[in-house]
């Protein structure tokens, strides 16, 4: 029977928005289990259901019968498909299914034709096929195997298929054949009896490497490609009984191995010679599972007689890993002793590893730690002997009862589909172009993802955007490896994304900051640097992101702190922002006469006379949504459930103001960390050597009452460590509180089925000081406070769950959302997409991260730039009003994350000269200026200028000052009119709450009344 359903679907499907940002070229599946053994296809949209037994499922392209048994899966060279499979002269070839333990060898010792067969990979039609050998089996086989287990290994010219026993055979792509070699009998058996063959050819370059693990004479062999003359042989007695995997080739530092799992022992050879590269003991006394690798780390498992361990072995490993504690040590990434699987061989996902086991479990492992993450059944009757592959974000789990499990892939186990594939399923799948090809046991099928309907993919073709903002975050997060924080959601929403381990903010403050990263502009080409500045005085006709996105059709909306908080920009956004309810005080009764007394006793000239805040830390036995970020997040759900309603796509922002000072959080989360086993630092120093001007002052906390007299980095007096603990605490208590926020956000987007057609992006504005350096605070150019968390999860994304420490910047967000948003990028963006490195993690589209503070210090202003390379921190102050380099510092970050040792003064001219032109070529010396385009001059001569509201929003009226500062709002209502006593010369910048209304207005003599229409 064969079926044949044409798929222009396909062509429609793959149009889809992300698939653009992630499009493959590669269709090639050139032998077992794919490019490099490895078994997954990225940047592939797949199919996640089907149903194989119905002949009107639009997900089935075409199915055909195939003839005879084998468990040989399918190799997929440019528009043919090869497969190998064993037809006896008559009857049908027994095959023992499900789970049990006959070791007997099968009752098939008949005469059999061993065939090479090619299919058109379009149509599933059969263009040819060629008997390589005809006779009776030279040796028996299990109950469960065939004749014909092992996969066809291809290239642009040549098909090569091994029997064992049988013979290796080399075709051209037409069926020619071209050469062929007798091995004789490899007997691959257990307890006398021969269990078959079923390593699987594994070509490279001019090289095919063939392992025959016969336990009488076990050898491995290379030969020659163009020819079959064999190049070298190497025994493998004593080292390996049996094995059935296939060979591991792979490059790393000009070095090719050969890694070939075993019992005793797993051993790894140069391709070029045969000589052994390294060496560990293996566990299971049946070794299957084939080696791969991932994320340069080497993957080995096997399973049988009690050991069932996981190996992750470095790609550079050297020596005998077992019994030299040095070379475990550097070479053995993580070993787990059980959890292993007999004959499926593993995949890896983004930063996961998945097994599928015989008993039809399904183990997660994370792919860097060897942590377990979860062991869970995937269903009745399930038994996984086929290799599982990956492919969209989804763990194909091929099983021996008909079934087809596809796991959602990430931490938390969830069976997407149970399809049913009409036969069981011995054979590992291939992916080429998004089709799945899927050979059972009676047919070979291709599989296809079906659109959806053209008014839903028309509805689609943009994504929604949730971009979460987190004030003051450093990576005291789970999924960035604080083993003290809590934070469940924010690590799966790693899991679902990339997580950037290496980005950094413009400048280590709230404002300039955020004004950078929303209007894609570098903070000197912004004009704003520091707090008290608005961006749209500097720039008023730039456009920021969610302005941009509202040109293609966005609702974008806005929640607590997206921008500074004094000021907010509301013509970013669809509608006006929406004012919170009352909350209850989370402070407890007397704080307010505490703040007095205290302010009463501060000198009549000190600042904070009248300007002192609560204390630094709270803890209200108050429900979560009785608390600032809990009730702003009850907002965004309601508008996000409303938004997710409409037809247009949403850009939704959730900014949250903790951990930001005050660190107020209900209690229930200061009672989900110990205090004692927080992190306190002591015996920190200022970096020695650097100017005066280059560390934090720690004033932002002597806001605070109880830390009114808080102590200077360079001051001999420190914070108490009871104190130290307690501030710690706290912030780790708020990190969990606004976690616990974000995961009523996600869990509203997958309630609303939002899920898949939603970008969500996570960031913080800066890190932050608990102490080192004995600062305390953001502020400073060095790595704790430009450092931020930056997690990225979209829609089609096949590197979810995978982490980079490729350099990026906040900055890149801009250009990055556009990018998968599918709408145009601005050209006046001064960042780099980040897609390139969301495709491909190891990707690079940046040698530097630009980070840049203002200090004003003893009467002199300077400007601090800091370029962070892969191995170093570059800094260079210079004179504000000149550019004139003032000071330089330079840090080594090849051995540490801190910055602790200015090595200026030791450093290599020629190193020196290298990173200073980098710097100055992205920010030339120069002279700038700190007063705003829009800025105030007033004379002497006073003028009263009346405001008329004739809008239907009300209105925000700021008098800016001379160095461009806003003074505090004057607000009017729609039809109010009123009276402002002004000087000539002096400024107003009007907004409404709408965001309909920008004005600037600048007083003249002629200006007595200014009408707001």
């Amino acid at each position: 029977m064969s079926k044949l359903t044409t798929s222009a679907v396909a062509i429609l499907f793959a149009a889809c928005l992300f698939v653009s940002a992630y499009a493959d070229e590669t269709s090639d599946w050139p032998g077992f289990r794919g490019p490099g053994g490895r078994g997954i296809a990225s940047d592939q949209v797949t199919a996640e259901s089907w149903d194989a037994t119905n002949d009107d499922d639009k997900a089935i392209r075409w199915k055909t019968d195939v003839p005879g048994l084998g468990h040989a899966s399918p190799t997929i060279i440019g528009d043919k498909i090869f497969l190998a499979t064993a037809v006896p002269a008559s009857g049908d070839a027994p095959l023992n299914v499900g789970r049990n333990g006959n070791t007997a060898a099968a009752d098939d010792n008949g005469e059999q034709t061993w065939w090479v067969l090619c299919y058109d990979k379009a149509t599933g039609k059969e263009l040819w096929r060629s008997a390589a050998r005809k006779g009776e089996p030279k040796a028996t086989r299990h109950a469960k195997a065939t004749h014909a287990n092992t996969t066809i290994a291809a290239d642009a010219d040549h098909v090569v298929a091994f029997f064992g026993s049988e013979g290796l055979y080399c075709y051209d792509h037409d069926g020619n054949l071209l050469w062929q070699r007798d091995l004789g009998v490899i007997n691959v058996s257990k307890y006398g009896i021969g269990w078959g063959y079923a390593s699987s050819p594994a070509i490279h370059g001019d090289r095919i490497v063939l392992v025959c693990d016969d336990p009488t004479d076990p050898y491995v062999v290379t030969l020659r490609l163009s020819d079959g003359e064999e190049l070298w042989r190497k025994s493998r007695q004593e080292d390996c009984e049996r094995s059935w995997g296939t060979a591991l080739i792979h490059t790393h530092d000009d070095v090719t191995q050969v890694v070939i799992n075993g019992w005793p022992w797993i051993v790894s050879y140069d391709l070029e010679t045969g000589d052994e590269v390294w060496r560990i003991e293996g566990g299971g006394d049946n070794p299957i599972p084939t080696p791969f690798v991932h994320d340069d780390r080497i993957y080995i498992t096997n399973a049988h007689g009690g050991p069932s361990p996981i190996y992750a072995i470095a790609a550079d490993a050297k020596g005998n890993l077992t019994e030299s504690e040095s070379a475990t040590e550097q070479s053995v990434v993580w070993q787990v002793d059980r959890g292993g699987s007999y004959m499926s061989t593993p995949v890896a996902w983004g930063d996961y590893l998945y097994l599928g086991n015989t008993n039809g479990v399904l183990r997660c492992f994370h792919a860097k730690t060897g942590e377990k993450i979860y062991e869970e059944r995937l269903g009745s009757g399930a038994s996984i002997t086929a290799s599982l592959v990956a492919a969209d974000d989804k763990i194909y789990c091929p099983s021996e009862n008909g079934k087809m499990y596809v796991v959602k892939a990430g931490p938390k186990f969830e069976i997407l589909a149970e399809n049913e594939m009409g036969h069981p399923c011995f054979a590992t799948p291939a992916i080429s172009s998004g089709v799945i090809y899927v050979r059972t046991t009676e047919t070979l099928m291709a599989i296809e993802p079906v659109p959806e309907s053209s008014s839903e993919t028309a509805s689609q073709a943009r994504p929604n955007v949730l971009f979460i903002a987190v004030d003051d975050l450093r990576p005291s997060m789970g999924c960035y490896g604080d083993p003290v924080a809590i934070t469940p959601n924010m690590d799966r929403l790693a899991a679902s994304g990339v997580q950037f381990d290496r980005a950094y903010c413009q400048v280590a403050v709230c404002n300039p900051s955020r004004a950078s990263l929303m209007t894609g502009l570098r903070p000197d080409n912004l004009g704003v640097w520091t707090l008290p500045i608005h961006f749209r005085e500097a720039k008023p006709d730039v456009v920021t992101m969610p302005q941009w996105f509202r040109k293609f059709g966005y609702t974008a909306v806005s929640h607590g702190k997206i921008y500074h908080n004094p000021t907010p920009d509301p013509q970013s956004w669809s509608e006006p922002i929406r004012k919170l309810p009352s909350l209850p005080n989370p402070y407890p009764e007397g704080t307010r006469e505490q703040v007095q007394a205290a302010m009463k006793e501060l000198p009549a000239r000190d600042w904070r006379k009248n300007n002192l805040r609560n204390p630094s830390t709270a803890a209200p036995d108050l429900p979560d949504s009785e608390v600032l970020d809990g009730a702003r997040t009850e907002m965004a759900i309601e508008d996000l459930r409303r938004l997710g309603q409409q037809p247009e796509p949403f850009f939704l922002a959730m900014g949250y103001i903790r951990p930001h000072l005050a660190w107020v959080a209900p209690k229930k989360y200061w009672e989900m960390h110990d205090p004692s086993k927080l992190p306190v630092l002591e015996d920190q120093r200022v970096i020695p050597n650097t100017p005066g001007y280059a560390p934090s002052n720690n004033s932002e906390l002597s806001h605070y009452v109880d830390l009114i007299d808080m102590p200077k980095p360079w001051d001999d007096r420190v914070l108490s460590l009871e104190k130290q603990r307690h501030l710690v605490h706290a912030y780790y208590a708020c990190v969990s509180y606004v976690d616990a926020q974000i995961g009523r956000l996600l869990d509203a987007l997958e309630e609303e089925r939002l899920g898949e057609n939603t970008i969500v992006v996570l960031w913080s504005d800066h890190g932050w000081k608990f102490g080192e350096n004995r600062g305390w605070g953001k502020m400073t150019n060095y790595e704790i406070d430009a450092r931020v968390p930056l997690l990225i999860a979209a829609p089609g994304m096949n590197t979810a769950g995978q982490t980079t420490n490729q350099l990026a910047e906040l900055l890149d967000l801009f250009p990055t959302l556009c990018e998968l948003a599918g709408i145009d990028t601005p050209d006046f963006v001064d960042g780099h997409s980040l897609v390139p490195i969301l495709k491909d993690p190891q990707a690079r589209v940046r040698d530097t991260a630009m980070s840049q503070y203002y200090r004003n210090f003893q009467g002199r202003r300077y400007m601090g730039y800091s370029m962070r390379t892969n191995d170093y921190r570059f800094i260079e102050w210079r004179d504000f009003e000149t550019g004139e380099v003032t000071d330089r510092e330079l840090y080594d970050h090849r051995s540490s994350d801190i910055e602790s040792e200015n090595i200026i003064a030791s450093a290599s001219a020629e190193l020196i000269d290298r990173l200073t032109q980098q710097l100055v070529q992205s920010h030339p010396r120069k002279r700038l200026q700190m007063t705003p385009e829009v800025h105030s001059n007033p004379g002497r001569m006073s003028v009263e200028v009346s405001f008329t509201n004739k809008t239907e929003s009300e209105l925000m009226v700021y008098p800016i000052t001379p160095a461009g500062r806003r003074g505090r709002a004057i607000r009017i209502k729609p039809t109010q009119d009123v009276s402002i006593k002004a000087r000539i010369g002096g400024v107003f910048v009007v907004e409404s709450e709408a965001g309909s209304v920008h004005e600037v207005h600048h007083l003249s003599t002629s200006t007595s009344k200014i009408v707001i229409e």
